[in-house]
């Protein structure tokens, strides 16, 4: 069964960050991008990532070319469309050279993050288990519980989160930059 309690939300750091390593982005044309979408680099900007590609990082907001946040009055979108209940950007097909609406993206390895999965955490063996891995769908916002391995995968996975049990706890295990850890 598929959730509505979709996205990524940073929990902690490893390394005790507050924030993690935030860079901003221009999004590709024609992308719908949420907070809480993990992304990658593609062709010069950021795009979903889909099953077994390399993570940059997760979507923590979303701005226009002046770096305003995309909920600021006055920010720019010619073009692109955005819907604050969901925090929702879609960037027009020509996003990359009018509106450059861009995405935040928390790019360091080392934050865990608190999801819900597609489909009832712990039902497929090491879903909710500290050192499975797991993927993410082609949707980018929720890890794919039914892929858990002990075989390395896009995510790393810490267990369930004890404030809410029916969502785990990832970090990024394919990093595009950095690699896998």
């Amino acid at each position: 069964m598929a959730t509505t309690d979709t996205g990524f939300t940073p929990k902690r750091n490893l390394v005790g960050r507050t924030t993690g390593i935030r860079k901003s982005y221009i999004i590709k044309n024609s992308q719908t991008i949420t907070i809480g979408d993990m992304v990658q680099a593609s062709t010069g900007f950021i795009a979903l990532v889909g099953a077994g590609g390399r993570i940059l990082g997760c979507v923590v907001g979303l701005e226009d070319a002046n770096h305003l946040d995309l909920e600021h009055p006055q920010a720019t979108k010619t073009n692109a469309t955005y819907t604050a209940s969901t925090k929702t950007a879609v960037a027009a097909s020509d996003n990359q050279t009018v509106d450059a609406i861009r995405a935040i993206v928390d790019i360091d390895p080392m934050t865990i993050y608190s999801a819900q999965p597609d489909q009832a955490i712990g039902t497929t063996t090491g879903s909710n288990l500290l050192g499975y891995y797991t993927d993410v769908p082609a949707a980018s916002d929720q890890p794919d519980q039914d892929t858990a391995a002990t075989t390395t995968a896009q995510l790393f996975i810490w267990g369930t989160d004890p404030e809410n049990t029916a969502r785990g706890l990832y970090s990024i295990a394919e990093h595009q930059i950095w690699g896998d850890f």
